[in-house]
């Protein structure tokens, strides 16, 4: 009798280590962009999401792969530049993300990564959801993926 053919289906950790490559600054930078972005929703981080996202930062494996300290000062200074000029800000924020467009893999994590900031607040409100869909739309993912819209099946 034959032997049935398995795919490789990969694990959570030799995916990450695809997708995602210790010291590339373009993927660092998308993935501290979305965060802020995601942080930055409704105007303003208050010093309980601050708290809540260093913890968040220090358990997502994503930002485990460049370095959670490294990460959280990169988040601290972007968050310093949506006070100054939060329109500005969003567009450089937008434009880091855009560069990981032609990476499917490192482009689904970050929306992961995204999300799971999102939630780390304990909810999911509109403007984050927003966001995660703008995210969405910038890297050409379906927003299906990730939960954010119904799928239609």
């Amino acid at each position: 009798m034959p032997t049935p053919k398995h795919r490789y289906r990969p694990d959570f950790r030799s995916l990450l280590k695809e997708a995602l490559t210790p010291g590339d600054a373009a993927q660092f930078d998308a993935i501290v962009a979305a965060c802020a972005l995601v942080a930055h929703a409704d105007g303003w981080v208050t010093i309980e999401e601050r708290r809540k996202l260093t913890e968040r930062f220090y358990a997502i494996a994503d930002l485990a792969v460049f370095g959670p300290e490294d990460a959280l000062e990169a988040f601290d200074r972007l968050i310093d530049r949506f006070d100054r000029d939060a329109e500005r800000a969003m567009a450089d924020a937008e434009a880091a993300v855009l560069k990981l467009r032609s990476h499917p893999l490192a482009a689904r994590r970050l929306v992961a990564t995204a999300c799971g900031v999102a939630a780390a607040d304990g909810g999911f409100d509109e403007a984050e959801r927003d966001i995660a869909l703008r995210l969405c739309r910038i890297l050409n993912l379906p927003p299906m993926d990730f939960e954010l819209i119904p799928n239609p099946a």
